[in-house]
């Protein structure tokens, strides 16, 4: 009845599966994880998209959130080749007028950066650091890499802190109202705010005032964020390399066709060339909602209200990406003073960045779109030849203009040569003789892939207060349980959602040995 069996199932090579994993397998259960494509790596891929020997990031580029979480110690990764670099400054801001704003990993150090532009602000930079320590930092790692808790239970644990009530009005406000509520000189705003909304996350949405204190700020200064050396794919491959080490296994090319469901209960799965695989004690699923639910079960087993849930779930702003490969190093334009900055943003202004966001929500392109530009290579030689360099080059855009994907593949050429004009905006150096390679990637491009990325949404499935916290991917399965016996859920449509913090991954393998009854590994 069954080509192969293992005590787990992992569905889906992305980190978050491959932490799942490595963790289970760790703590003596024989697993197997089995994934669609010829490469392990999901969202956190590295390929030769240019040029041969020009690697480049193909989804996630800043590793930040896993560095604040105990996935990277408890694994042991160093011991499987993954090795960081953590970029000091952290980023800078540039503007058209020629002037721009450095943070860097000591508060100080950019408090003084802030100093330039007001001191009133540079002083509500130092309080807003003060708060981060006081009211959020030991909370903003706990809560994360744990289930989520019911909305009562995190009120009354605010309540109970110092600055909780505090931190309740800033949680309850958009990130523009809390950068225009601490700070008043333009350049400043924009270069904070921009740093926070992040994750498709709108600079006038409400209930993520809250990322002003954590993402671009409190957070990076905290923890840093890392470059994989040698590229993103650094990540998902040492985490096979430990999965292995503890016995476990991947098998590529792999995809999964059905989830095998008898009595209510998940068996295994067969896949697409009818390889039949059995899960003796659980079946983990980081896959997309909709591929698990709409595609994978018999739909006799779930409950009705669940799948038309999931088939409406919501999704968040996709992006542009460019990937340029360069023949000899980028310089800004004089002045800037950021070429030595491995990550930084051109918001353009605080009115670019509000008229931006407005019109992805309309579905229209921005001709000024805020944009960040990535050069890993100042740091890492093993990302091109000696020498040469890579840029990735991102904005966030609409799925399609006027919701039609198709749209941007008709423009395509167009797109191409408009964002390298605003790249050279900034560094003049990038041209026809310097550029050995270049590939523009749009939303629908995005969507392709990697299933994961519905609609083009890097999230996986947007954050909305509406699916946050308990409420996702839906509150009957938040706790990475299902109403199938011994299936689970991980990846970015679980809690805490997208981005590079092996959290989902972690927490669902501490929900899966905490109902076998079996102890989680520690290091």
């Amino acid at each position: 009845m069954w080509d192969a069996e293992a005590d787990i199932l992992v569905l889906g090579a992305g980190h978050n599966g491959l932490t799942a994993a490595a963790y289970l397998a760790k703590a003596g259960l024989k697993t197997l994880v089995l994934e669609a494509k010829e490469q392990v790596g999901g969202g956190s891929g590295s390929e030769e998209l240019t040029a041969p020997g020009y690697r480049h990031d193909t989804c996630a580029s800043i590793h930040g959130g896993i560095q604040a979480g105990p996935v990277l110690q408890e694994l042991e990764l160093h011991r499987f080749g993954l090795h960081y670099i953590y970029p000091d400054p952290l980023y800078a801001s540039v503007f058209p007028d020629g002037s721009s704003l450095i943070t860097w990993r000591s508060v100080e150090q950019t408090v003084k950066e802030i100093e330039k532009f007001s001191p009133k602000d540079a002083a509500a930079y130092r309080g807003l650091m003060e708060f981060w320590e006081r009211a959020i930092r030991d909370w903003y790692v706990r809560s994360r890499y744990s289930p989520p808790r019911k909305p009562s239970e995190i009120y009354a644990l605010l309540e109970k802190r110092e600055l909780g009530f505090e931190l309740m009005r800033h949680m309850a406000s958009s990130p523009l109202e809390v950068v225009k509520e601490l700070f008043e000189e333009e350049h400043v705003r924009a270069h904070v705010l921009k740093a926070s909304i992040q994750g498709g996350i709108l600079p006038d949405q409400f209930g993520y005032g809250g990322l002003v204190f954590t993402a671009g700020t409190g957070a990076r200064h905290t923890f840093g964020w890392g470059i994989p050396e040698g590229g993103a794919l650094e990540l998902p491959l040492a985490l096979t390399r430990c999965l292995r080490a503890f016995g476990g296994d991947v098998l590529t090319r792999s995809p999964v066709k059905e989830i095998i469901v008898e009595n209510g209960t998940a068996k295994g799965v067969a896949t697409a060339d009818g390889r039949r695989y059995a899960a003796k004690k659980a079946l983990v699923a980081g896959l997309h909602v909709r591929q698990i639910f709409l595609e994978m079960v018999d739909p006799k087993w779930l409950d009705s209200g669940l799948v038309n849930a999931i088939g409406k779930v919501k999704t968040g702003l996709s992006e542009i990406v460019l990937h340029v490969a360069l023949s000899e190093r980028p310089r800004y334009r004089p002045g800037l003073g950021v070429d030595d900055v491995v990550h930084v943003h051109a918001p353009e202004s605080m009115s670019d960045l509000i008229a931006a966001y407005a019109e992805y929500r309309k579905g229209n392109r921005y001709p000024r779109a805020p944009f960040q530009i990535l050069c890993h290579t100042l740091l890492d030689g093993k990302r091109a030849p000696h020498g040469h360099h890579v840029l990735n080059v991102g904005h966030y855009a609409p799925y399609g203009l006027s919701d039609r994907p198709e749209s941007w593949l008709t423009i395509k050429e167009d797109l191409l040569n408009h964002e390298m004009e605003r790249v050279r905006e900034y560094i003049p150096n990038v041209k026809e003789k310097t550029v050995v390679g270049k590939l523009v990637v749009t939303p629908p491009e995005i969507e392709a892939g990697n299933p994961m990325f519905f609609r083009g949404d890097i999230a996986g499935m947007g954050h909305v207060l509406s699916q946050e916290g308990m409420l996702r991917p839906h509150p009957s399965i938040s706790d990475y349980r299902t109403p199938i016996h011994r299936l689970y859920l991980t990846a970015a449509c679980t809690y805490p959602g997208g981005s590079i913090s092996g959290a989902p991954g972690h927490n669902c393998a501490m929900t899966v040995l905490g109902d076998l009854g079996l102890n989680a590994p520690m290091r």
